[in-house]
């Protein structure tokens, strides 16, 4: 399988060729996860407010993926960028040994703690059957995506983007092809959801063991005792994406507690569907930058300051230009996308205004997400980290904790949207001042 020339000349080219194969993948990611809840809902309200208020808890070992996968394609990328193949797999195999690890010790941490989590969550007694139920699946799909995640960052940093969108269309196809046979089907409910998700991992992983086997790739996957001093290039990006995941996770959380304490479980249920839709818009958006991170990641290893400025503002065009027409579309049919999951009225009237609060922030997360790749990408961890928790951390607290007593349910999509606003502006900052630096080539 040929990989993408990262140094390209052509630079429009390569990050098209890198960012629209992660794009499709996070988009049929996206589509997925609406699909699945809109399945969900057919079974009823508590069906998709159990499934809402656990499955933010599978975040946890999300943002372990997430977190490795962004450190590993970043390393790897600017070491190829330096003709430094053998240290880039070397680089790849320590992560993966670190995930397989954390990945074990997450699934059963989640299995075996779920009673106490699904307390400390609130969760109500007519919708605990449902959610145990799902999360004692969930914890075992929890770990396999780990993995699943970092093969995805390992293809996509040695420039091989197209093989991990095709991964990811088997993954996520194969999904929704068995969520109606099982859900509806096998009459397997909640418990059929999570199972089609377990077997769709399975498979895909079936596949990247034979493309890691086969050496389809420019990255050889070994495990020599010297790989592990390798660790530390993707640590000191991966960490702080990590954390940043894991704060939207606890705030997800949080708000999903909120939203039951100020409208029960209709506002859980309208909150799921609201933050459904919003991954709809922006996790596409995401999904090209994590794609374009391995040009940005290359030209920096290479020390080329004025490729990586050039690539970065016509990232910025390209994703904030996008979801502001996802904001439009949205805008003008609200009660359509509302409609694929069988919202009753009273949750429709909940997640109707609190969907059009949320839309204006759309373009504001798009610039953050490329200030985030590009912070990633010339290994500022510090920097990354702040803004990595701005929009779920430190600026949504303060705003939850003023405006919920004011303005209740309402309030969640409220604060979501000025924090994100709030985040966007601030990277947009970043962007103009980052891309003034020079730079000097990755480390030795």
């Amino acid at each position: 399988m040929t990989a993408t020339d990262l140094g390209a000349p052509d630079l429009t080219r390569t990050l098209w060729r890198c960012g629209l194969p992660a794009m499709a993948g996070l988009a049929i990611n996206a589509v997925h996860q609406s699909v699945d809840g809109a399945y969900l809902g057919h079974l009823g309200t508590g069906a998709l407010a159990a499934v809402s208020l656990v499955l933010p808890l599978t975040g946890v070992t999300a943002a372990l993926g997430v977190g490795l996968g962004a450190g590993t394609a970043t390393a790897i990328a600017r070491r190829l960028g330096a003709g430094r193949q053998e240290e880039a797999g070397q680089i790849a195999s320590a992560a993966m040994g670190l995930c397989l690890g954390l990945a074990l010790l997450a699934a059963v941490v989640l299995f075996l703690a779920r009673g106490p989590l699904l307390t400390l969550l609130g969760t109500e007694a007519d919708l605990r059957p449902q959610a145990d139920i799902y999360l004692r699946l969930m914890a075992v799909s929890a770990g396999l995506g780990t993995v699943q995640i970092l093969c995805d960052f390992i293809a996509i940093g040695e420039g091989n983007a197209r093989f991990s969108l095709q991964s990811l269309i088997l993954c996520f196809g194969l999904n929704l092809g068995l969520d109606p046979l099982l859900i509806f089907g096998a009459g397997w409910g909640v418990a059929g959801a999570a199972l089609a998700t377990i077997i769709a991992q399975l498979v895909t992983l079936g596949v990247y063991l034979w493309y890691f086997h086969t050496w389809r790739g420019s990255v050889r996957l070994h495990l020599p005792s010297s790989a592990w001093r390798r660790i530390g290039p993707v640590l000191r990006v991966g960490a702080p994406e990590a954390l940043a995941l894991l704060a939207t996770t606890g705030a997800t959380l949080l708000l999903y507690r909120l939203a039951a304490m100020e409208a029960g479980v209709e506002g859980l249920a309208a909150l799921g569907m609201v933050l459904r839709l919003l991954t709809l818009a922006v996790l596409p958006v995401e999904g090209f930058c994590l794609g374009a991170q391995a040009v940005l990641a290359h030209a920096a290893g290479r020390g080329d300051t004025g490729r990586l400025a050039r690539a970065v503002w016509r990232l910025a065009a390209v994703t904030a230009g996008a979801t502001a027409v996802a904001a439009v579309l949205l805008v003008l049919v609200p009660d359509l996308a509302l409609r694929a999951f069988a919202a009753t009225p009273e949750t429709a009237a909940l997640a109707r205004p609190a969907l059009l609060l949320l839309l204006p922030a759309l373009p504001l997360m798009a610039l953050r997400a490329v200030a985030q790749v590009l912070l990633q990408a010339t290994e500022r961890a510090g920097t990354a980290l702040a803004l990595g928790l701005a929009t779920w951390g430190w600026l949504l607290l303060p705003l939850l904790a003023v405006l919920v007593p004011q303005h209740g349910f309402l309030a969640l999509p409220l604060s979501l949207s000025l924090a994100a606003g709030l985040a966007g502006l601030a990277a947009l900052v970043l962007l103009w001042r980052a891309t003034r630096v020079p730079l000097t080539g990755a480390p030795a």
